[in-house]
């Protein structure tokens, strides 16, 4: 055991927790959390624990949570949510934030650009610069022309700041694992969604995973526990009293 981590208490049993482990662009590791305030991020050295976001910081009333560092190390994703409830997403960059951790605390290089008017129920990173984002049946009616609606799955640049692919989709996604140009959704029972076209390739009805659509929620309803072979060519998923393993189709690159 290196060191142990805390939270807020504030809601803390009602959302998943926001803790992340990354690879900065030099090769540190670092760990990204929330240990005094929900809304207030810091990333520390996963080892030593030094502190690297300390400064004077401003206040921000979002519940971070399922937080992910993008593979080349540049950024940090925060799909959590605000008071009403409702889910949201935030990307920061974490060069800013090591040079004024206040960045950390203001808008970020998704919202308010990406023109939501949805829910966020889920997000991940596809590479180094695409976000797959998806999105409950619950409208904000603040868009009256939204670039992203309910019940769609987005494809995201930050480099561009815009979408570059949105399709409907016919059920909530609940957790999203990347896999390419693909994303592994959990609600219900495991599928494959093509980010593209929104399309559901292959699909495991007889898999059972827990139908939580958001982090969060009262009634507990526990996160779907699943992880891709480093190939993407399995997908092992907790059940009850087993692990289930699932090969899943081969991947075709464009």
């Amino acid at each position: 055991m290196l060191r142990e981590i805390n939270r807020s208490h504030h809601h803390a049993k009602d959302f998943d927790y926001p803790v992340a482990i990354g690879r900065l662009p030099d090769g540190r590791e670092i760990l990204a959390h929330c240990p005094e305030r929900y809304g207030r991020l810091q990333i520390e050295d996963l080892v030593t624990g030094e502190r690297l976001t300390e400064g004077e910081r401003g206040a921000v009333d979002v519940f971070h949570s399922r937080l992910a560092v993008s593979p080349d190390g540049r950024y940090l994703l925060s799909a959590g949510w605000v008071w009403a409830p409702l889910g949201v997403a935030h990307v920061y960059e974490l060069a800013a934030a090591f040079a004024d951790p206040a960045t950390l605390d203001t808008d970020s290089l998704f919202a308010p650009h990406a023109g939501i008017d949805a829910e966020v129920s889920a997000a991940c990173w596809l590479d180094e610069d695409r976000l797959a984002v998806a999105t409950t049946d619950q409208s904000l009616e603040w868009d009256q022309d939204p670039t992203l609606g309910t019940m769609q799955l987005g494809v995201w640049s930050v480099a561009r700041r815009s979408w570059l692919h949105r399709s409907p989709v016919g059920h909530l996604t609940g957790t999203l694992l990347p896999r390419g140009s693909q994303v592994v959704s959990l609600h219900g029972h495991p599928r494959l969604l093509d980010t593209t076209t929104g399309r559901v390739p292959a699909e495991w009805p007889d898999v059972t995973v827990p139908q939580k659509a958001d982090c969060y929620g009262v009634e507990h309803i526990p996160t779907p526990i699943a992880a891709l072979s480093p190939d993407g060519t399995r997908l092992a998923v907790a059940q009850e009293a087993a692990i289930a393993v699932i090969d899943l189709p081969e991947l075709r690159t464009v």
